[in-house]
């Protein structure tokens, strides 16, 4: 069995393995050879949780530790079986099994669930920024869709090696089938081939962290975001953001001295479940304004929903000068969130103009 997990602070392990961010790879034949290597109390010899969520048919399910075999058959066990055809697995992990991993990620290709970075709080009430390092990027790139917004966190990745030296031989060969089986997994889940290489070519004894516009170029999350904003009427401004998860349009207006805000959503889940949340907030700049009131209607022809509310007026003073708008849809006590952000013209006269034209509720 190969693992493959990020070193700890712990001291005490025998040679081969080295210190602080580090992704090791073991060669394990048993588990009590695994447990003669390392210490019994070592946190990265425990699975991960896995805790799965039903939002009337849209699943939630929160892997949170490293990830090992025990991870993939629990999940196959309550995930797999499920009738759910959209869900979204949250993964928060710094490691684990560089083979399970895999194997981990095939069974969410195979489901068709989302992946995003993600952990829940004590709470269980909010989804808060997780960690994914080591051999969970591997996992992540298992998602059908592979969602990276802004503040759900960060791929880090570093190459593997061995961590309990053998014989030279029968070293090479493990690490050459390792390589090779990873180079064929990348591939397979569509990712490109300069993923693999920055594994590769990253010490073992350090992190790096994948920039925004690798992620996107190398497909390592779904589809850049495509946004344009445009005067569709007078005193009437329309934003729209496109991308392969979905779309979501917002258009401001000032009607009788308010600033209306519609809302009109495509998610690449079905839109109807987002009726299933029951809380709507209206984001300016990454800070949440909550909404009270919201009126609900639906497309004959597409189906698609629209959400028509009146923000309040500490939400349309932030718009002044804003850079970003964002749109939300969450539960008030369980987990999961929807949600999307636009970004603003450098300018944002337009904006700027129509906010000023209106008197706040």
């Amino acid at each position: 069995m190969l693992h493959s997990a990020r070193q700890g602070q712990k001291r005490g392990l025998q040679r081969g393995l080295i210190g602080l961010a580090t992704t090791t790879l073991y060669a394990i034949f048993s588990h009590a050879a695994f447990a003669a290597s390392i210490l019994p109390d070592d946190p990265r010899l425990k699975p991960a949780n896995v805790l799965t969520v039903d939002n009337g048919g849209f699943t939630q399910v929160f892997i949170d530790g490293y990830i090992h075999n025990p991870t993939v058959d629990t999940f196959r066990r309550s995930v797999i079986p499920r009738g759910q055809e959209f869900g979204i697995v949250y993964l928060n992990s710094a490691g684990g099994d560089l083979v399970a991993a895999q194997a981990l990620g095939r069974a969410i290709r195979a489901k068709g669930y989302a992946t995003q970075i993600g952990r829940l709080s004590s709470d269980g009430q909010t989804i808060r920024t997780g960690v994914c390092e080591s051999a969970c990027p591997i996992a992540f790139v298992g998602g059908k869709f592979r969602l990276l917004d802004s503040g759900t966190g960060k791929l880090a990745v570093h190459r593997f090696y061995l961590a309990n030296q053998g014989k030279w031989a029968s070293d090479s060969k493990l690490l050459f089938t390792a390589e090779r089986d990873l180079s064929r997994y990348i591939d397979e889940m569509g990712i490109s081939r300069e993923f693999f290489d920055l594994i590769m070519r990253t010490p073992a004894d350090r992190l790096i962290q994948i920039g925004k516009p690798a992620i996107y170029d190398w497909a390592l999350a779904s589809g850049t975001s495509k946004t344009t904003w445009k005067t569709v009427s007078k005193g009437t401004l329309l934003g729209r953001t496109e991308s392969s998860t979905g779309t979501l349009s917002i258009s401001f207006s000032c009607e009788q001295g308010l600033l209306n805000m519609e809302v009109q959503a495509n998610p690449w889940f079905p839109g109807i479940a987002l009726l299933n949340y029951d809380q709507h907030s209206l984001s300016v700049d990454g800070t949440k304004f909550s909404i009270d009131e919201v009126q609900v209607s639906q497309d004959e022809l597409t189906g698609n929903l629209s959400f028509r509310s009146v923000p309040s007026s500490l939400a349309v003073s932030a718009l002044h000068g804003a850079k970003q708008v964002g749109y939300s849809w969450s539960f008030e006590r369980s987990p999961g969130e929807y949600s999307r952000v636009l970004e603003l013209p450098e300018s944002n006269a337009q904006l700027n103009e129509i906010v000023s034209s209106c008197t706040t509720p």
